[in-house]
Order: structure tokens, then C-alpha cells, then sequence
């Protein structure tokens, strides 16, 4: 099913870094192309210190675009750092009861699973705002496939490569590899059972991936998952030979894994990528002939 119709109105918040006296006029557009009416948080030119606001700040307008009934979908703006500040002064009960999809990508994943974790609230990661129109144009695959996201009511993405053959169906989780693992040991870490994991991320160091990602196999239910996508390790260098590269790190992630397993999917902090869906049941499929993700 569609999350979204023409004519509906969707929110633009900014729980991570703001506006910056950047320019949004282009992203505005596009949103209003596709026939969405569109509010923005009062804190998008809010600064405190790096992010759009003090805490308490942005966790109110989320708040309160989540109570507010004429909006049924939120944009994130950018990402940057500070979403893992507010998690503690969201309403969960609130947010519970007007539900809405959250649509963001790297920073966003703090806020995306949070949500996921206590509420159930779905999320599209894989498009911003601001980021996507920092040339003023927008990727053909990232407008393509966010169009498709919010307004079809059948979705197919194919990409990746085949590491561990197999289907499962469970709804994704995760997003940003290094900002999922801020939320281990907290209550707003998802639980891993029956889920299917999405991981990226953007300049680290490969022995810290190497490391986040044995943080994430050490996490209750870990056994439990369906399925793993890993998106795009962006600018990820290579500090010491000893350290081994991304492929050395997903080798040893899933040497004991029996589960579908897909690597190299067009998702990350890459110019031309997949908007994929969070907290939604999906099927993925991984074969040396075709790798997808349908919902």
C-alpha cells in the first residue's frame, strides 16, 4: 500500500543539525512537484551548538507534528549528529497514537529506530531534503525510488550482490551502522528477533566497523534475525593493512550465519541510491541471479 496520497501534507523537522543559512527552495519544490503540501518545524533556522535547537527544542516540534493531524508524514532535513539527544523527551504515547512514517537517512537512524523500538511507527530511510538537493538537482534513482516509496502500492528494488543465498520476509531495521550502535544498551534499540538488518556507513575507520559490527552480533536476539543487506561503506579507509577492508569485516560478520545475506546494495552515503523501508514487512530474496527487496 501507498504511505502517502497526492494532495496530503507532509512535515519537514530537524531533530539532528539545521538549516545553517542553507537554501531549501529546491528541495520545496520538488515536494510540492509531486503534488505534497508541505509545513516545516519552527526550529529548522534554530542553531545550538551544532544541531537545530537546544534538546528539549527539537523534541517538542516533533512532538508536536506528530499531534498535529493534517500532517501523515515527517522529512527529516539533514542529518549531522544530536537525534540520539532527544529520544529520552519524545512522547512515545503520542507518537504511538498518530502514527506516520519518518523519512531520513544517516543521523536519522537514532530517531528512525527509536521509534521502531517503542512505538512500531514506520520510516522510510534513504532520502533528505537538503542533502539530496545540495546541487539544486536531485538524483534520478534517489527521486525514482523515493517516489515510489511514498506513493505506489507495490515496491520492488533490485541490487546488491548474492553472499549468503536464501528469501526471508520480516521488516528491516537499522540504517547507519555507527548511529544504530549509540542505541545498544538502551531502550531504543530495536529488537533484533525476526527482523531483517540494513547496515552502512560513512567515514570509519575499518577496524571500528569491524568492531561496531561485533557490537551488533553481542545484541539480544541477535540468532534471531531473517536477513542482512549491507548498503555502501563510504570513505571507510583502510588504516593498517593488519585491519583487513569492508569485505574482510563482512566475511568474518557472517562466517557462521545460515540466513539470506546481501552485500554491495545501492544504499548509503552514495549520490545514487535506493529509499528502502523501515519497520514495514518486506520479502528480500538473495540468488546469484537477482537480489531484491519487495513490499
Amino acid at each position: 500500500m501507498s504511505l502517502l496520497n497526492k494532495g496530503n501534507t507532509i512535515g519537514i523537522i530537524a531533530p539532528s543539525a539545521g538549516l545553517q543559512n542553507k537554501d531549501l527552495s529546491a528541495a520545496l519544490a520538488y515536494l510540492e512537484k509531486l503534488e505534497l503540501k508541505v509545513k516545516l518545524a519552527p526550529n529548522l533556522n534554530s542553531e545550538y551548538r551544532y544541531m537545530a535547537g537546544t534538546d528539549t527544542e527539537r523534541a517538542d516540534t516533533i512532538n508536536q507534528m506528530f499531534a498535529d493531524t493534517e500532517v501523515k508524514a515527517l522529512f527529516c532535513l539533514r542529518g549531522g549528529a544530536g537525534s540520539t539527544r532527544i529520544l529520552d523527551k519524545l512522547n512515545y504515547q503520542l507518537i504511538k497514537n498518530n502514527p506516520k512514517p519518518v523519512i531520513g537517512l544517516s543521523d536519522s537512524t537514532a530517531l528512525q529506530n527509536a521509534l521502531i523500538a517503542q512505538t512500531g511507527n514506520s520510516a522510510l530511510t534513504g532520502f533528505l531534503p537538503l542533502y539530496d538537493f545540495n546541487n539544486k538537482e536531485i538524483d534520478t534513482t534517489v527521486a525514482n525510488s523515493l517516489q515510489n516509496a511514498l506513493l505506489a502500492e507495490k515496491h520492488t528494488v533490485t541490487s546488491g550482490t548474492c553472499h549468503i543465498k536464501g528469501s526471508a520476509d520480516g521488516k528491516i531495521i537499522g540504517g547507519c551502522l555507527s548511529v544504530l550502535c549509540y542505541l545498544c544498551g538502551t531502550p531504543y534499540f530495536p529488537d533484533l528477533s525476526g527482523k531483517i538488518l540494513l547496515i552502512e556507513d560513512i567515514g570509519e575507520k575499518t577496524y571500528k566497523i569491524d568492531l561496531m559490527l561485533n557490537q551488533l552480533k553481542q545484541q539480544k536476539n541477535f540468532n534471531k534475525l531473517k536477513g542482512i543487506i549491507f548498503g555502501q561503506f563510504t570513505n571507510c579507509p583502510v588504516s593498517a593493512p593488519e585491519d583487513g577492508n569492508i569485505e574482510d569485516c563482512i566475511r568474518d560478520f557472517t562466517s557462521e550465519l545460515n540466513i539470506p545475506v546481501i552485500t554491495d546494495f545501492a544504499y548509503g552515503h552514495i549520490p545514487s541510491r535506493h529509499v528502502l523501508p523501515l519497520g514495514i514487512p518486506v520479502q528480500i530474496t538473495s540468488d546469484e541471479k537477482n537480489c531484491a527487496i519487495n513490499w
